[in-house]
C-alpha cells in the first residue's frame, strides 16, 4: 500500500462509512431523571363503581359511604386534570360526563369540605384563574365543579371562551341565569303528530322558563303541589296546578331532544318529578285535559322518536302513577331508564 493511500485511510476511515441501506441504531446515553414519581403509582378504577359509591352516598348517607363518595369525586377530579384537552368533548359525551353530571345533582356537592378537599378546591381554583394556563382551563373547570355548591362557581365571558358541549351543564349549574338550555330560547317544532295544531299553553320556551329561574315562583309551584297533597278537593289549587301542568308539559314537547337530561336537571325536572308522584295527573279538569292526555299518550308510545323521553314526561303529567306500567324500556336512552328506575320505580314494576 502506498503512503498517499494509508494516509487517506487512516483520515477517512472505515467507521465513518454511512450505510444507506439497514435503519441505524442510535443509542443515546438516557438523562439522570425525567420527572417520574415511583411514590405515587395510581390505582386503576372503574366508570361503574364511581356511580355506585356517589348513588350509595345518596340512599344510604352514612360516615362510610360519605368517605368512599369524596374519594370517588377526588379520583374523577384528577382524572378531568390528566385528561388529553383535545379529547374532552368525546369523553364529556360518554358515560364519563354522565358522572360528572351525577355529581352536580348529587347531595355530596353540598356538604362541606373537609380540609384538604378545601386545600384542593382552592389549588384549582387559583389555576383556573391562571391566564398563563388558558389551554387547561376546560379540564380545571371539570375538576372543580363538583367541590363548589350550585351557582356559586363563575368564569369570565362563559358562553364565548368555553366549548360549546359544555354550556348547557355550565349555565344549569353555574348560571342559571345566563341562558336557558338551547332549544328553549324559542319555542321548538313540538314532537307530537301533526294533527295536533295547538300548543297546550302560550307561555313557552323562553317566557316560561323566567318562570323556573325565579326561586322564589319554584318554591310557590312546590307549595301548591304540597297543598294539594293534603286538600286535594281544593278547586284554586287545581287550577292553579293545571295551568302548570300545561306549561312543563309544553316545555318537554319544545326541547330539543339532546337537551332532555339537561332540562331535567334543572327545577323544571324537580317541578315535574314532584307533580308526577302527586298523583295530580289523575284530575282532569276540562274537556281540553281529555284532549291533552289522549294526544300524548299517543305520541309518547314511540320509544325509538329521539324526543320519546319529553312526551313520556309531558304524558305522564296527566296520568295517575298507578295507572301507568312500562312493560319495556327498549328504545329508550340510558339516562332516561335509570331515572325511572330510581325516581318512578312504581312504573316500572311488574
Amino acid at each position: 500500500m502506498g503512503l498517499r493511500n494509508w494516509f487517506r485511510q487512516k483520515l477517512v476511515g472505515e467507521q465513518s462509512r454511512i450505510d444507506l441501506v439497514s435503519p441505524a441504531k442510535v443509542l443515546l446515553v438516557p438523562p439522570a431523571r425525567v420527572g417520574l414519581s415511583a411514590t405515587a403509582i395510581p390505582a386503576p378504577w372503574s366508570v361503574a363503581r364511581l356511580q355506585a359509591l356517589f348513588e350509595d352516598y345518596e340512599h344510604q348517607p352514612t360516615s362510610d359511604s360519605d368517605q368512599a363518595a369524596r374519594l370517588a369525586r377526588y379520583q374523577l377530579s384528577k382524572f378531568w386534570l390528566a385528561a388529553p384537552v383535545d379529547q374532552l368533548q368525546s369523553l364529556y359525551e360518554s358515560e364519563l360526563g354522565d358522572l360528572q353530571r351525577l355529581q352536580l345533582t348529587g347531595p355530596l356537592v353540598q356538604q362541606g369540605l373537609a380540609v384538604d378537599e378545601t386545600r384542593w378546591r382552592d389549588q384549582l381554583l387559583q389555576r383556573l384563574e391562571d391566564p398563563t394556563r388558558a389551554a387547561e382551563r376546560v379540564n380545571m373547570l371539570l375538576a372543580l365543579m363538583p367541590y363548589v355548591q350550585r351557582r356559586k362557581l363563575t368564569v369570565a365571558d362563559p358562553l364565548s371562551t368555553l366549548p360549546d358541549w359544555l354550556h348547557n351543564d355550565y349555565c344549569v349549574y353555574c348560571e342559571p341565569s345566563l341562558a336557558a338550555p338551547a332549544g328553549l330560547l324559542e319555542p321548538a317544532k313540538p314532537n307530537i303528530p301533526d294533527s295536533v295544531v295547538e300548543p297546550l299553553t302560550d307561555r313557552r320556551g323562553e317566557e316560561a322558563m323566567t318562570w323556573f329561574r325565579d326561586e322564589q315562583v319554584v318554591t310557590r309551584m312546590k307549595e301548591l303541589i304540597r297543598t294539594f297533597g293534603l286538600t286535594p278537593a281544593d278547586s284554586s289549587t287545581c287550577n292553579e296546578l293545571a295551568g302548570l301542568r300545561r306549561v312543563l308539559a309544553q316545555l318537554w314537547l319544545d326541547v330539543e331532544p339532546v337537551q332532555l337530561q339537561t332540562l331535567y336537571g334543572t327545577s323544571v325536572g324537580e317541578v315535574t318529578q314532584a307533580m308526577i308522584k302527586s298523583g295530580f295527573g289523575a284530575l282532569l279538569l276540562d274537556e281540553a285535559d281529555v284532549q291533552c292526555r289522549a294526544q300524548l299518550g299517543s305520541q309518547a308510545m314511540d320509544f325509538s322518536n329521539p324526543g320519546a323521553p319529553g312526551a313520556l314526561l309531558a304524558s305522564l303529567l296527566f296520568y295517575a302513577p298507578g295507572n301507568v306500567r312500562f312493560e319495556t324500556t327498549e328504545g329508550l336512552p340510558t339516562w332516561f331508564v335509570a331515572l325511572l328506575s330510581e325516581t318512578f320505580s312504581e312504573l316500572t314494576k311488574e
